[in-house]
């Protein structure tokens, strides 16, 4: 059947609609996309459990003075600090192999490997150029790049110019180069500016911003979530613990027994807050053996160590659970508690 002068008419102009409306939605994608098109999506780059067998140590300096802040006002950096340093708890811990994997998919762009892991608590002259130790970069196309330094020696599992995909395993969690501790550096950069990753933008001065326009996969936004100290470590010795000790992993290489000359409970934190206090307490089976709550801090601490104890007083410790107790306390409120218990029999 023909259509009528009049339906032609309705015909083309519904025709002609379509066509300017998919015209509309064509034109806004193509000055759309390349904003999307330019972004990159990270993933978590390390194969461990954050806030468990991981933490951050440290995030990007957003301030450009001599002066340091990180993306929360925070001090949780260093000055000129251009990454965030994932770091685990000990060289124990490195020594049994935690997998650095890339955060997103693309070309090894250059490896270092060979360096010595060793831990450096001064600037080394002897390591200049060489600060990042064993390391990987991967170009991930449109200006955009990631380096992951500090790898273990021995352990670089990639080669230049090799395709990877997001999650392959580059790496292993080392102390090589310019490290105070064992920990994965990882930077992230545009056209060659450094890019903070929790915020998607460079360093530019601004702080106390959110994380929802960073670059990491939402669906781990949560778990990324911006802490103001953390306690990484508790445990058990038969003396005195130090800072060193603790990050060589020999704090309780040797546990308390019924014969140990005395008994120690230690506790180690990370990004602690000027005015900060720790409560500990030593419990063992007939009551408190010792206890304390140390002054307020002075400033910052990026690593502080603290410990109480008790010296044997006869010839052995009764059978029992011994309990060290942990509070930290900021402007008068409980912000982190913890238990750990120790069985002498």
């Amino acid at each position: 059947m023909g259509l009528s002068g009049r339906s032609k008419a309705i015909r083309f102009q519904i025709v002609r609609l379509c066509l300017v409306t998919c015209l509309h939605i064509c034109f806004l994608g193509v000055f759309a996309s390349p904003a999307n098109a330019d972004t990159l999506t990270l993933s978590f780059p390390l194969r461990c459990t954050l806030h468990e067998t991981c933490f951050i140590q440290k995030y990007v300096d957003t301030d450009p003075s001599p002066d340091a802040q990180d993306y929360r006002c925070g001090q949780a950096t260093d000055d000129g600090h251009k990454g965030t340093d994932f770091r685990v708890v000990s060289v124990s811990d490195a020594k049994k192999g935690v997998a650095v994997i890339a955060a997103a998919p693309g070309r090894v762009k250059a490896i270092r490997d060979g360096m010595e892991d060793r831990l450096i608590d001064k600037d080394a002259g002897s390591l200049r150029g060489r600060e990042c130790g064993n390391g990987v970069v991967i170009d991930h196309g449109r200006g955009w790049e990631t380096q992951y330094c500090h790898l273990r020696q021995g352990s670089v599992s990639v080669r230049q110019g090799q395709q990877v995909k997001t999650g392959r395993p580059i790496g292993l969690v080392g102390y090589s180069g310019q490290a105070q501790f064992p920990h994965l550096h990882l930077s992230v950069r545009h056209e060659g500016r450094v890019i903070d990753p929790f915020t998607g933008e460079s360093s530019d001065g601004g702080c106390d911003v959110g994380m929802d326009k960073g670059l990491w996969q939402a669906d781990f936004r949560a778990t990324l979530k911006y802490r103001r100290g953390e306690l990484i470590e508790t445990g058990f010795a038969e003396g005195p613990v130090s800072s060193h000790d603790l990050e060589e992993g020999r704090g309780g290489s040797a546990q308390p027994t019924s014969v140990s000359p005395a008994i120690v409970f230690y506790v180690r934190f990370i990004n602690l807050q000027k005015g900060d206090r720790l409560r500990l307490v030593l419990n063992g089976p007939s009551g408190v053996l010792a206890q304390n709550t140390t002054k307020p801090l002075q400033r910052n601490k990026a690593r502080y160590v603290a410990y109480v104890g008790r010296k044997l007083r006869g010839n052995r410790w009764p059978d029992g659970r011994y309990r060290g107790q942990i509070q930290l306390l900021r402007s008068g409120a409980v912000v982190v508690e913890k238990e750990v218990v120790l069985k002498i029999q």
